[in-house]
């Protein structure tokens, strides 16, 4: 009895031989391209985006660092936000490589005021002289903190009197090995009325730490701060008298530091004029003050450095009045995540 027709079918399929598909050639001009390594267009990203991670940067960063070299939208936002430089810290730029002929701290300072517009409120600098201290006065006219160190021209020549008048609004002194001298805290106490924060710290030899006479003169010119809420002295010479004054004349004073101040004996009569003073009995260490924005580098370490690695473009990108993006084609559209990775952490 032959087989139904079905089966035959399936028969005559299974051992028929299959043909190889066949395609036009235009098929394969239409193949996809190789795998490429994956890349982000940061010219991209949204204005908030780029301005959150540019606030979390510090100045020697956004100077010195790669932020010009981006794209032309990250200079922009770094160039056209004044809230950037607000806080402007020009204290061991000396020792973050690149520090070139171009990157002086005088470049490096009035890039910074310029791009402020005149939003500065916070300045902390260190060897500055008479000029560079006359161009902070009158870039940063509503400056409320100074932080200066080792600038003793400022108040060894005659710019300070002309300088200090332009900034009224000054809430927050430090003076570090300054040498600042009882007329200085004279000009200082008429010219800043709204001062309640003074910090003069004048760190000499530890052989010359001995008690001696007093010299009240510079007490009495801080007792003319009468704003002051708090103060702090380390190695001065005032004496009892001197403190008296300062403790009578400033009503609001609410935290007092006297560090090796060995002519202040406290009495009865001072114990009891600071009864409402938090007062500092600490021993005194000058601090180390570690690079709050990279890790220092030994000058043994420097003299070996290989600064070809680094190129000043950022810096040049914010000193001219224009920017030259003649050397910043490679970086217009991407750059490598893994470069980036610092700046988004």
């Amino acid at each position: 009895m032959p087989p139904p027709p079905a089966a035959r079918r399936n028969r005559s399929r299974r051992g028929r031989a299959r043909k190889s598909p066949t395609f036009h050639v235009s098929v394969f001009n239409c193949m996809p391209e190789p795998w490429k390594p994956w890349e982000r267009d940061w010219a991209e990203l949204p204005a908030d985006a780029i301005s959150c991670v540019l606030h979390k940067l510090r100045l020697p960063e956004l100077l010195l660092g790669g932020v010009a070299e981006v794209c032309r939208s990250w200079r922009r936002a770094a160039r056209e936000e004044p809230e950037l430089w607000r806080y402007i810290n020009v204290r061991w730029l000396p020792k973050v490589p690149p520090f070139t002929h171009r990157a002086t701290l005088e470049n490096i300072m009035r890039s910074a005021l310029r791009l402020s517009a005149g939003q500065c409120r916070s300045f902390s600098g260190e060897d500055l002289d008479d000029r560079l201290f006359m161009l902070l006065a009158q870039r940063a006219p509503f400056l409320k903190s100074l932080n200066l160190k080792d600038c003793y021209p400022i108040f060894g020549g005659g710019g300070f009197a002309n300088a200090i008048k332009k900034f009224p609004l000054l809430e927050y002194l430090t003076l570090v090995n300054c040498y600042c001298n009882e007329e200085a805290l004279q000009l200082i106490a008429k010219a800043c009325p709204c001062l309640t924060h003074l910090d003069v710290h004048e760190i000499r030899c530890h052989s010359y730490r001995i008690k001696g006479s007093a010299d009240n003169r510079k007490a009495f010119a801080i007792a003319r701060m009468h704003g002051l809420r708090s103060l702090k002295l380390v190695d001065d010479s005032l004496g009892n008298q001197g403190l008296a004054a300062i403790i009578d004349n400033c009503p609001n004073l609410k935290y007092l530091c006297i560090h090796d101040c060995w002519n202040v004996s406290m009495d009865g009569n001072l114990t009891v004029k600071c009864a409402n003073i938090i007062m500092d009995y600490r021993e005194y260490f000058p601090p180390s003050e570690p690079c709050d924005c990279v890790s220092p580098m030994s000058y043994g370490q420097m003299s070996d450095y290989d600064y070809d690695d680094y190129h000043d473009l950022s810096l040049y990108s914010y000193l001219g009045d224009e920017i030259d993006t003649a050397n910043l084609d490679d970086y217009e559209r991407t750059l490598d995540v893994k470069g980036m990775r610092r700046y988004l952490s």
